[in-house]
């Protein structure tokens, strides 16, 4: 296809997502005016877009919409993204593979690299993933752009709604953005150089702050060879045209889709999003209107209108501070308010029962703070309750965002060489992300509390020795493994499966030679106590020594005669009683 062609296509294609995506304009743009003004990038009724600089906030009388939408977005980036804890891991999907020390060696470096990347200040992830969360929080749906960078590897991009045009695969995933912008001719001309039409390097020329409405296409190819080398059998290709002339100055593609279009709850057969700016925009318009009119109620309240005759006072009537207002003398009339009659503490009440109303819609219950009279335990349990409701209503976005941009960093910092080399007999094919955000956590805690209630129940019949053999039922290494991964446990903190038992063996042998070494020790104690004491007269001794020699006789053959004199027997020699022997004494033979 050549290129007028496909410029002519691509701008049909067009055309179609605008026309659309036209029916949310009227309600994203009224979502920006009540709650957000900065966010209003959707053309006008008039058919323009709004002016930059403008605070736009001519229809807000209350704040509440704006900071409970500041508060959630600010709490998804401390739930799910956040910097200062590792929200996402890398593992193998094959458990046996991922034990090896090289493997777990890789993965957790590979992990703290792509952390350094996504907080390091030169991408922009964490600037720009807050805007991605307030977009998403107000309009329901949100875009960021992630490219391959020649300085910082990868960099990150949240783009205005208002210039994204997205349409769905048959599965219900994003995969054609088509994105219109603007930008001067002479950055036009610092990108793509002698590729711009003519016409731009005019204006670059000329006036090179007037600005190029450039288009910017991303679909999935259908005519690309999957064995084919180049970017044109990439599964997605890459276009940018300028509109005004149909020139089409760049086409090239890329292996994953760059454009991350996460919604926050969609119905069946939309293609772009519902989030909770768009349930609370009716409170939202109430709560503005009564704050409205409270307003000018206090004011006729505080500077009421007035009655005055109309022939008893010369002159104007001067209601202002130190204002003189003659009449004409004799006269009775008088200047009086009209009364104003308006009960503001019962609209206070109606305003706030909105303002609970509204931050409750932005989820302000789930996400507040424990108060302090809470313990520490009972904190802990709330916590877990509220991340387990959050959980279903984050889900898409951890499907639609997180793990999307995650893949694409790993892949690209994987081609550019960000990454440690892999290990014998790996493949990026057999990793796969496992999330350890506080979400993920929450919802863990299931799980974990069952293993805990089990081993409570159990502890009474185990006791300290476990009698009866209880734990011989479970794998106590699987336990502990399966622990540390419900915890998130670094994978370097646990050794491996082989090294854990050559330590057992190590210390079996240790633990063996230690008990000779005792034996041999008590039985040295033993022979040195036995050459010590008579064995002529019945003792404790004695008795043990009999039982251990087989001797039958009894304790009577062995009494003495007189006392102090041992009976003589033969092939015995006498030994009188009271001389001491370091020798060892023979028994007596038995009869």
């Amino acid at each position: 296809m050549d290129t007028a062609t496909l410029a002519r296509s691509l701008l049909t294609r067009f055309k179609g997502l605008e026309a659309a995506r036209q029916p949310w304009v009227g309600s994203w743009q009224e979502l920006t005016e009540y709650m957000l003004p900065r966010k209003n990038s959707f053309t006008s009724v008039s058919g323009s877009p709004p002016l930059r600089g403008q605070s736009g906030d001519a229809r807000i009388f209350d704040s509440t919409p704006t900071h409970a939408l500041e508060l959630l977005a600010s709490s998804l980036g401390g739930l799910l993204t956040n910097p200062s804890l590792p929200w996402f891991d890398i593992t193998v999907k094959d458990r046996d593979q991922g034990d090896a020390a090289a493997v777990r060696t890789f993965l957790q470096q590979a992990r703290e690299r792509m952390m350094a990347l996504f907080n390091a200040e030169d991408t922009g992830f964490q600037t720009h993933v807050h805007e991605l969360y307030l977009d998403i929080a107000l309009l329901g749906t949100a875009v960021m752009y992630v490219e391959a960078d020649t300085e910082t590897v990868v960099r990150f991009s949240a783009r205005p709604l208002g210039e994204v045009y997205v349409a769905e695969s048959p599965r219900g995933q994003v995969n054609t953005v088509y994105r219109k912008y603007a930008i001067t001719a002479r950055h036009a001309v610092q990108e793509w150089g002698a590729l711009c039409s003519d016409e731009t390097k005019r204006k670059a020329e000329d006036r090179p702050d007037e600005p190029v409405e450039i288009l910017h296409a991303v679909y999935p190819r259908t005519d690309r060879d999957p064995c084919g080398l180049g970017v044109v059998n990439f599964p997605y290709a890459s276009v940018y045209l300028e509109t005004a002339c149909e020139h089409i100055v760049e086409e090239s593609g890329y292996l994953e889709m760059p454009y991350m279009v996460p919604r926050w709850a969609k119905a069946a057969g939309e293609t772009y999003g519902r989030g909770p700016g768009q349930t609370a925009l009716s409170d939202t318009r109430v709560l503005n209107a009564m704050a409205r009119t409270a307003l000018m109620a206090a004011e006729k309240m505080s500077d009421p209108p007035l009655m005055v005759p109309d022939d008893g006072f010369l002159g104007p009537v001067r209601s202002g501070p130190g204002g003189l207002s003659y009449y004409r003398a004799g006269s009775t009339d008088r200047i009086e308010a009209l009364p104003v009659r308006v009960d503001l503490n019962a609209t206070e009440e109606m305003m706030n029962q909105r303002r609970t109303s509204i931050r409750r819609i932005f989820l302000g219950d789930q996400l507040s703070p424990e108060g302090p009279a809470v313990t520490a335990t009972e904190a802990v349990i709330r916590q877990a309750e509220k991340m387990r409701v959050l959980g279903p209503i984050l889900g898409r976005i951890q499907t639609e965002f997180l793990s999307p941009v995650i893949k694409r960093v790993f892949r690209i910092m994987l081609r550019s060489g960000g990454l440690p080399p892999f290990p014998k007999g790996l493949a990026p094919e057999d990793l796969e992300v496992r999330y350890t955000s506080p979400i993920t956590h929450a919802q863990k805690q299931y799980e974990a509390q069952s293993l805990s209630q089990t081993m409570e129940y159990l502890a009474p019949l185990v006791g300290s020795g476990d009698a009866f053999g209880i734990m011989d039922n479970f794998d106590t290494d699987r336990v502990a493994r399966h622990v540390a991964e419900l915890f998130n446990t670094p994978s370097d903190y646990l050794k491996a499966e082989d090294e854990v038992k050559t330590v057992r063996e190590t210390k079996t042998q240790t633990a063996g030679s230690k008990q000779i070494a005792s034996t041999v020790a008590d039985m040295a104690a033993i022979a040195k106590t036995l050459s010590e004491a008579y064995t002529d007269r019945p003792n404790v001794l004695t008795e043990l020594w009999r039982l251990i020699s087989g001797n039958p006789g009894t304790t009577a053959d062995a009494a003495p005669a007189e006392e102090g004199i041992q009976k003589e027997t033969p092939g015995t020699d006498v030994i009188p009683t009271d001389v001491p022997s370091t020798q060892s004494r023979p028994v007596p033979e038995a009869r």
